[in-house]
């Protein structure tokens, strides 16, 4: 059973959001980042701080693929393409 992490948002000096993993050393202590709950993945951390930032990124010190140890195990798969089925008998 996977372990969940806090997760909070930082704002980028720059504009944007960056998210981070409780324990960063790039996360702020400051008062405008933002706690957005306890998370199990960083793809679920993600789609959390998309609904309340689109232009959220991950951060690369404790975020990024080379680092986490769930990115291969939970990664998004491509959506296969649709496959149209007919469900009426053809005449």
């Amino acid at each position: 059973m996977l372990k969940a992490s806090y997760y909070y948002l930082c704002p980028r000096p720059m504009g944007g959001w960056i998210l981070h993993k409780e324990g960063c050393v790039n996360l702020s202590k400051n008062d405008k980042r933002v706690f957005i709950g306890s998370l199990y993945t960083r793809q679920q951390a993600l789609a959390v701080a998309k609904v309340h930032h689109a232009n959220a990124i991950l951060c690369n010190a404790c975020l990024s693929t080379f680092i986490c140890p769930t990115s291969n195990s939970t990664a998004i798969k491509p959506a296969r393409a649709a496959t149209p089925t007919r469900h009426t008998p053809k005449h």
